[in-house]
């Protein structure tokens, strides 16, 4: 019932922060392979200085969002466990609940 519910709901979010950092890894590479171009390039040390940095920044930024959305995953991931382990918990604590009622019924 709820416990397939919240797992589904984790594979769904896991599928999409995968595809999203596949994206920001591809744009990642794209930006290494335009530094590296620039770094051998025949520019002016004034106008390569300044394409550097920013090409720089921007591989910082996308690493940065990278290393967000895996801890996100990673905390999302942890929740999702913990709650399914409360469902689980839940599930035997209705379960001992029956049969304690039951043998109540039996003594009584």
């Amino acid at each position: 019932m709820s416990i397939s519910s919240i797992s589904s709901a984790a594979s769904s979010f896991s599928y999409g922060n995968d595809s999203e950092i596949k994206q920001l890894q591809n744009q990642l590479k794209n930006l290494q392979k335009q530094l590296n171009t620039e770094n051998s390039s025949k520019d002016d040390a004034k106008t390569k200085q300044a394409k550097v940095q920013t090409l720089e920044a921007q591989i910082a930024q996308i690493e940065a969002q990278i290393q967000q959305i895996q801890t996100k995953k990673t905390n999302q991931s942890g929740s999702s466990e913990q709650a399914t382990q409360t469902n689980s918990n839940l599930a035997n604590t209705d379960a001992s609940t029956i049969t304690s009622n039951n043998k109540i019924d039996v003594q009584a």
